[in-house]
């Protein structure tokens, strides 16, 4: 079987790459997938496509793990690339990068989302055969499910990241208010704070047209017990469960409780909202916390609390989060694919995993490490929490992803705006859902 590299679908960009692209030399697969089964027993040098890892303690804690790497593995050397600071920036630059055949990076870090389009496009060296059994079993099967297209996983577990309400409990004491347990409850939790003038916003959240919105709307759909895709891929979206949570997204606005301008921010406007002391709860990634704690950037330091996102009254559904984080990913035009792999290996390997746990301000994607000393030590209530997560996948299992995400996003936005009735957006998304899964989206 040789590789195919077909076209690279249009990206969020607007990066496409059309017709048939230039396969790795032509070379077999199943002689790619046999060098890459063997590390090399002499000199090598590795690049890794990276971008800043949140540390907890000031550590660059990707230097930290090239240097752990080359202690096991003196003859390799691992030399960094930055990445861009954002998924589909990243996507994007790499995807073109890689289109071209180049033979670097040789591993890369991808979001998530990434394996289906990658995989399809032959821009990432499958990698299923080169893990050893039973690995999965150490990951949640969230991770397994979106690393695979068609049977196959492209990418190898790195680190996850999650969502929490973020909340000010010094505010919530203030009133004699608990943590609310549904999204009614937050609702009239915040214009009881809002209306006392102890607070600017009730809740953040991240409503722009982008990615950050389409995990959102993941989260309140899972919330509310709407699908997305059924078993075979097929666009199934609507019912008074997604009105319910497509007009929660509108209450939002709607009620005073987020801003208007909650349409335009993504996760780091959120944030900085947040620590500047003007929302009482944040929807955002666990990242969040090591920022909002941290009193060097942070006004409302010592003064918040994390725990999981509510859900709807009536439900018995509360603790979801949209699975995702970063993965590894092996370059098929890689000249030096035994250690590249063993690198991506690596990284999902207890050693770094624990090390993550202690220095980085991320989730461990190994799930043992979760209850491990160092998760222990780190003291990050998104951490501890993590193992009570109800965690839910974006439908990325299709090339077609980037427009299955704007099929979402884009309706999901208008209603927050107001210009979209709750369920002219349900319409709406199920509509672009179909198209885009048809491949005829741009």
């Amino acid at each position: 079987m040789t590789l195919d590299r077909r076209a690279l679908l249009t990206s969020a960009a607007g990066v496409a790459a059309a017709g048939l692209l230039a396969g790795c030399g032509g070379k077999d697969l199943d002689d790619l997938l046999t060098q890459a089964a063997t590390v090399p027993r002499e000199p090598a040098r590795l690049t890794w496509w990276v971008s800043e890892i949140p540390s907890r303690r000031g550590a660059v804690v990707a230097d930290l793990i090239i240097r752990a790497f080359e202690r096991r593995h003196p003859l390799v050397r691992v030399s960094k690339i930055n990445a861009l600071s954002t998924s589909d920036g990243n996507r994007s630059a790499i995807a073109t990068q890689l289109a071209g055949g180049s033979p670097q990076p040789d591993v890369y870090l991808g979001d998530t989302t990434w394996p289906a389009q990658f995989g399809h496009a032959s821009l990432a060296l499958p990698v299923e055969t080169l893990l050893p059994t039973g690995f999965w079993d150490a990951f949640p099967a969230a991770l397994r499910d979106s690393s695979t297209f068609r049977g196959s996983a492209y990418a190898v577990p790195f680190f996850t990241d999650s969502t929490y309400l973020f909340y000010r409990k010094d505010l919530l004491a203030k009133h004699g208010l608990r943590t609310p347990r549904s999204w009614e409850e937050l609702l009239h939790t915040s214009r009881t704070v809002q209306r006392a003038g102890d607070v600017e916003t009730g809740f953040l959240w991240q409503a722009g047209v982008s990615e950050s919105l389409t995990a959102n709307v993941t989260e309140f759909l899972a919330d509310a017990g709407a699908e997305v895709l059924d078993a075979r891929g097929r666009a199934v979206l609507g019912g008074a469960e997604a009105e319910r949570a497509f007009s929660l997204m509108a209450d939002f606005t709607a009620h005073g409780v987020s801003p208007r301008t909650v349409a335009t921010y993504k996760e780091s406007d959120s944030q900085d909202a947040f620590a500047n002391g003007r929302g009482l709860f944040l929807r955002n990634w666990s990242y969040a916390w090591v920022n909002a704690s941290n009193p060097k950037v942070s006004h409302v330091s010592g003064r918040i609390a994390a725990t999981l996102r509510p859900g709807f009254e009536g439900t018995g559904r509360s603790g979801v989060s949209c699975a995702g984080g970063w993965s590894n990913f092996v370059n098929p035009s890689s000249q030096e694919l035994g250690a590249a792999v063993e690198f991506a290996r690596f990284c999902a390997g207890s050693e770094v995993q624990r090390l993550l746990a202690q220095e980085a301000g991320v989730i461990p994607a190994m799930t043992s490490v979760l209850s491990g000393p160092q998760a222990r030590a780190a003291g990050d209530p998104t951490v501890l929490r993590a193992a009570d997560l109800r965690l839910v996948a974006r439908p990325v299992q299709t090339p077609y992803y980037p427009q299955v995400s704007k099929a979402l996003y884009t309706p999901a936005n208008a209603v927050v705006r107001g210009s979209l009735s709750p369920s002219a957006g349900v319409r709406a998304a199920r509509e672009g859902l179909r198209t885009a899964l048809e491949g005829k989206a741009l």
